[in-house]
């Protein structure tokens, strides 16, 4: 098995933000070439394919980043979508795939699956530098909201701050990005079967946008990989942990 790289993006439908933004004309031809914006016009729900593209842009975006070793201008239309499969996959009461296909940038492609839940969509993406990969490559995505009483990362954000190592704190600047890191970190753990205290979350110096998240196990890299989004009332991660590595 190859190292997987993930990416992940939350969008929340229930802000004003999203409603009626395909008729914006400026903001759809900055965003989408134009294949995209003539599928987005010819869609049902216009906004919904708006939205589903948009995440599936960003997630890859977070898996390119990875595999390049650093991340590329973020031009939204040199981020080709191209779904393969509509409605299909599981389906659970809280959430089903709406969309699946590739994420294209240059030469390199990140598989992609959108999840519409209740008040968002979340789009799931992973690639490897070795080529392709299955389809059903073992993620672990969350999707939670970020007032979720007795989780992880209830409290103020100084005392949620407390909970980081330094290298940890370097990355957390709101209560969302706090709340995220607590419960991607509780999960690894779990997902790992260690201590949570043995794990890290960093990010290497840079601006805001371009500081893919990397684990740390020990203080040294682990056989994982993390993704973290957050938009409103949402928070959201996947993780791709190498289940033959032995770590306790």
């Amino acid at each position: 098995m190859s190292r997987v790289y993930v990416g992940n993006d939350i969008v929340d439908l229930g802000q004003h933000r999203t409603e009626g933004r395909a008729t914006d004309e400026r903001f759809v031809g900055r965003v989408f070439d134009a294949d995209e914006q003539a599928a987005i016009a010819d869609a049902d729900d216009a906004d919904l394919e708006l939205w589903t593209r948009w995440a599936a842009k960003e997630a890859g975006f977070k898996v390119v980043s990875k595999l390049l070793g650093a991340p590329p201008p973020f031009v939204h239309r040199a981020f080709s979508v191209e779904w393969s499969g509509y409605g299909q996959g599981q389906e659970t009461s809280e959430d089903r795939v709406v969309r699946e296909g590739h994420v294209t940038h240059v030469e390199h492609r990140a598989r992609v699956s959108v999840f519409l839940r209740p008040g968002s969509v979340h789009a799931v993406a992973f690639g490897s530098a070795l080529g392709p990969l299955s389809e059903d490559e073992p993620l672990q995505p969350r999707v939670v909201p970020l007032e979720s009483p007795e989780s992880h990362w209830t409290g103020p954000l100084d005392v949620l701050k407390a909970r980081f190592t330094p290298r940890e704190l370097d990355a957390v600047y709101s209560l969302q990005s706090a709340a995220v890191r607590l419960g991607a970190r509780a999960h690894l753990a779990d997902a790992l079967g260690v201590d949570e205290k043995r794990l890290e979350i960093v990010c290497d110096p840079g601006p805001a946008s371009q500081r893919p998240p990397r684990v740390l196990l020990d203080g040294a890299r682990a056989e994982a990989d993390v993704s973290l989004s957050h938009d409103g009332r949402w928070i959201a991660w996947v993780l791709w942990v190498d289940t033959r590595t032995e770590n306790r």
